[in-house]
């Protein structure tokens, strides 16, 4: 019975590390199931199998993963409220997570091995531009929403070229700024 609890709970493991959008999540999900396959090892009475696996198999083999995905870049998108009356509200920020604009970018980003990870900030626009910390900063107009991001970013480029091809019901309008070193 335990066998096959385990077995089911491996299977179930693989299809989440397969199926996880952030690769973070996926080497997660690897880990555990390798620690299960320990357990079965272990209850099958093989000890230096299980040991093995546990060292290797969920520990070097996992530090190893995420020691790789260290040199993945993490995207920020800043995503403010200036304009807003209402300000940061739990109401607020259930509507921009849902809006799907910002899905679309969090798609776009996933597919091109980037995390992105979005944060709320009550930054002005000037301010956000120039914080070094965000990527990408989104603003929301009347017309739609605007990204805004370096002259020199390919990835807005990219951005821009998948809105414009794609036919995307969203409309997300790209704006290029300039944010070279201020000379003094």
């Amino acid at each position: 019975m335990v066998e096959t609890i385990t077995i089911l709970l491996m299977i179930v493991f693989a299809l989440l590390a397969i199926h996880s959008s952030m690769l973070s999540l996926a080497v997660i999900h690897l880990t555990v199931l390798s620690l299960l396959g320990a357990f079965l090892y272990l209850l099958f009475a093989a000890p230096e199998l299980a040991i093995a696996e546990a060292a290797i198999g969920s520990g070097l083999v996992a530090l190893l993963y995420l020691a790789s995905l260290k040199r993945n870049k993490v995207y920020t998108i800043a995503v403010l409220a200036e304009g807003h009356n209402y300000r940061m509200t739990d109401a607020y920020l259930g509507y921009m997570g849902r809006m799907r604009a910002i899905r679309e970018i969090r798609k776009f980003f996933q597919r091109r091995e980037f995390e992105p990870q979005i944060v709320f900030s009550e930054k002005s626009l000037e301010e956000a531009l120039k914080y070094p910390a965000f990527d990408l900063v989104i603003t929301e107009e009347k017309t739609g929403i605007s990204a805004h991001g370096s002259s020199e970013s390919y990835v807005l480029e990219e951005l821009e070229m998948m809105f414009q091809f794609h036919g995307t019901e969203s409309r997300v309008n790209i704006v290029r700024h300039d944010l070279g070193e201020e000379q003094p």
